[in-house]
């Protein structure tokens, strides 16, 4: 069982997918980091910009009784597995994505997340003197 890590991308944040050979310089033999599968499917998204839909710390998985424990895993707004490399599969399953295989996007403002820090600092600062 992984161990829960401190969140690195929270929701709302804009975030860019890694290259594909960046992600492969993580991967064990398996093609797993940490346990999670990087998928054939996964490949289109690299590189591209995308907002963190919600963090993934734990899921059920089918077949599985109980829950399972990511650490450091997120869900991305439109990244959906279109089943190519599952024989078709219709599902439209979401796609767990470790945090190493993402990083900080710019946006053309800062990301939500940046703005929502930089509202409280500033909050922070004006209660402070006030």
């Amino acid at each position: 069982m992984a161990a829960l890590k401190t969140p690195q991308f929270l929701a709302g944040q804009l975030v860019e997918v890694r290259s594909a050979v960046e992600i492969a310089a993580t991967l064990d033999a398996d093609g797993r980091l940490d346990g999670m599968p990087f998928m054939p499917e996964m490949v289109g998204f690299c590189g591209q910009k995308l907002r963190v839909s919600r963090r993934a710390d734990k899921t059920c998985v089918e077949g599985f009784y109980g829950m399972r424990t990511l650490g450091g895993a997120v869900l991305l707004e439109e990244a959906r597995c279109n089943g190519a490399a599952h024989d078709g599969c219709q599902r439209n399953c979401q796609i767990f994505w470790n945090e190493a295989w993402l990083k900080p996007a710019e946006a053309e403002g800062a990301s939500v997340i940046d703005d929502l820090r930089a509202e409280t600092r500033a909050r922070d600062r004006l209660e402070t003197a006030g």
